[in-house]
């Protein structure tokens, strides 16, 4: 049996060591954990694919996890537009007042305050992940924390 080449080798190497960190990441924007799964195997697919063109792996593969994510919270809102139209809305038994509340905030608002407070990402960081200015995110930070502050207030 022949030994894995480098770059097959360096690929499972970042794998074993981010997989499960983003898994949480993307549970923690999406609520739900099967969603975040699938969300960073396709990422990680993406990136094997492209893995001779990519400058810094971890963080091509953070952003593709943070852009899927973004992708999913769109989905979910269009979904969740159609259904109120069409059938009165459930709600849980017992109230996540913190799950609630972010899943209230826009999408972008609500992964900056995750990948800022979850996981201790910088500005400019966040910025790389979101594909903005770092101005961006500060604003993004500012509105989050204050409608999260208003809307957990009693």
């Amino acid at each position: 049996m022949s030994q894995p080449r480098q770059p097959d080798l360096a690929f499972t190497e970042l794998y074993r060591a981010r997989y499960d960190g983003l898994v949480r990441l993307a549970a923690v924007i999406l609520d739900d954990d099967e969603v975040a799964e699938e969300v960073v195997q396709d990422a990680f697919a993406r990136l094997h694919l492209r893995w001779d063109h990519v400058e810094d792996p971890p963080s091509y593969v953070r952003r593709s996890v943070v852009n899927a994510c973004r992708d999913v919270l769109r989905r979910r809102r269009v979904e969740r537009a159609f259904l109120r139209r069409t059938r009165p809305v459930e709600r849980p038994a017992e109230p996540d007042y913190l799950g609630d509340a972010l899943a209230e905030l826009p999408a972008r608002e609500r992964i900056a305050l995750v990948l800022r407070h979850y996981e201790g990402l910088s500005e400019k960081q966040i910025a790389e992940a979101l594909g903005c200015p770092q101005g961006t995110v500060k604003t993004l930070l500012h509105r989050g924390t204050e409608r999260l502050r208003k809307r957990l207030e009693p």
